[in-house]
């Protein structure tokens, strides 16, 4: 990815280097603002306009073709899903999970650019690349860059949780900023320490009130989805919402504006669904 300056990125989209200039040192003008519901609470969303974000979305592409990342990364990786981060958990009797706060936004600009040089790239495509995908000091919640370049920043990191989950004997998936451990033998009671340990280091924080221990027969969410006897389903709550959804959708009572929403909503049920049967 040929990024040395922001004359050669400018030629490269055919654009003024004034506006590169711009998108790097005065990035409120080109970030549109906004909140999305979030569980009880609500979080904030910066979606670039469509110069960065085109500059942005090539960025990722570009990355996405050259990054090979471990096994147990799941979250923006082309060909992986939550379902099947899910479904390695299936046999497990007890699961652990975590998460991180404030994931993106966390993640500060300074590991993105060290870790881009780790990654390969000299200095000045790190600076320029981390400048452009980062917003007040670290990843925009957005922006279509933020993803495979947390998951470049997490490397050291999933590194050393990868080595904690073999000498433990257990597993472990993450997706995103979820990290999930689980195993059919005893549950090792040092594991919440010994995460404490690998993290304190780091920029992020463990979520305190994210932090999720089952024991089977008790029901096991991992990544959003069941995984109790076997095999991966949703949970008993959202069936109960896709039911309503369908009668809402058969019944002709549906406005135009929701449909698309709704039928989202049931085309996720028949990925599970046929995800589950194909494992089967």
């Amino acid at each position: 990815m040929p990024i040395t300056s922001k004359e050669v990125l400018a030629t490269m989209f055919g654009v003024n280097p004034g506006i590169v200039w711009s998108f790097i040192n005065k990035p409120d003008r080109h970030y549109r603002k906004f909140s999305i519901p979030k569980g009880k609470g609500k979080r904030s969303i910066l979606a670039p306009k469509v110069g960065l974000k085109v500059i942005q979305k090539w960025i990722s592409y570009q990355l996405q073709g050259k990054a090979r990342f471990p096994d147990h990364v799941f979250g923006f990786v082309p060909g992986r899903s939550h379902i099947d981060a899910a479904v390695r958990h299936t046999s497990a009797r007890w699961v652990y999970s975590i998460d991180l706060e404030d994931f993106f936004p966390s993640t500060p600009r300074s590991l993105i650019a060290s870790s881009l040089c780790s990654f390969g790239y000299d200095f000045k495509s790190s600076e320029l690349i981390s400048k452009l995908s980062c917003y007040d000091g670290g990843l925009a919640q957005g922006a279509p860059s933020s993803p495979v370049l947390s998951n470049i920043a997490m490397f050291e990191v999933d590194t050393a949780l990868a080595e904690l989950a073999e000498e433990l004997g257990i597993r472990i998936t993450r997706y995103a900023d979820d990290i999930t451990f689980s195993s059919e033998g005893v549950y090792p009671s040092s594991l919440p320490e010994r995460l404490s340990t690998i993290f304190y280091s780091t920029p992020w924080k463990i979520s305190k009130k994210k932090t999720y221990f089952s024991v089977a027969p008790k029901r096991m969410k991992v990544h959003g989805l069941i995984v109790n006897c076997g095999e991966v389903k949703l949970t008993k709550g959202y069936r109960n919402k896709l039911r309503a959804y369908r009668h809402v959708l058969q019944s002709g009572l549906c406005k135009k504006e929701d449909a698309c929403r709704l039928e989202g909503h049931l085309n996720y049920y028949s990925q599970v669904i046929k995800h589950r049967d194909s494992s089967t």
